[in-house]
């Protein structure tokens, strides 16, 4: 069997991903509430900020996966002269939503910690503050939460905004030390970025 080229593995993994948020964000959109497949592709396209755009194409078999493992349950309704499927979560589908949410904040923490101790060895950082699980737990309030209050949502968005202020923060300062890195190296002498002998 001929090995695949770097770019179609890629292309092929991120094409498996896409299905795979795509899931996610249908599961996330319907616990807002019941909606048809049209509905569902605007919403999605607004709650992902364009980075998902649906085609009918790709959103009706996703549908109609996730209605047979029973995530999500359609009925067919009449709209005006038109006959429509109205999807709604199920309470197996808020469960698979909210544990796979969990999982993903746990590996982009991981990831997130993991940067930022190569950045902090690598010397493009210092230390920084950081609440443990601060931005899991607001995220998933604010996500998860069907019960939380409009007090507890405006104070999860700030706690939100400050962590995120604070990461942003902490990578302006690593892209200015690389940069500064950047212009030293190519300004070093060609002996001066030799390896020395051992």
């Amino acid at each position: 069997m001929k090995a695949r080229k770097t770019d179609e593995i890629i292309a092929l993994w991120r094409s498996q991903l896409r299905k795979g948020y795509l899931k996610l964000a249908v599961l996330f959109a319907l616990t807002k509430g019941p909606a048809h497949g049209y509905e569902l592709m605007k919403y999605i396209e607004e709650l992902t900020l364009g980075l998902l755009t649906p085609k009918a194409g790709a959103l009706y078999p996703a549908l109609k996966k996730l209605e047979e493992n029973k995530l999500i349950k359609g009925t067919w309704k009449t709209q005006g002269k038109r006959r429509i499927k109205v999807y709604e979560i199920t309470r197996k589908g808020k469960e698979v939503f909210q544990k796979t949410v969990e999982r993903h904040f746990t590996i982009i923490l991981a990831a997130k910690a993991m940067l930022l101790k190569e950045l902090k060895q690598m010397g493009f950082i210092r230390e920084i503050e950081e609440t443990p699980g601060a931005l899991a737990q607001t995220i998933r309030l604010l996500l998860l939460d069907e019960n939380a209050t409009k007090k507890e949502r405006i104070e999860a968005l700030e706690k939100l905004k400050q962590e995120l202020g604070k990461l942003t923060e902490t990578l302006n300062t690593a892209v200015t030390s690389i940069e500064k890195a950047i212009k030293q190296l190519k300004h070093a002498s060609p002996q001066s970025l030799e390896k020395p002998p051992r």
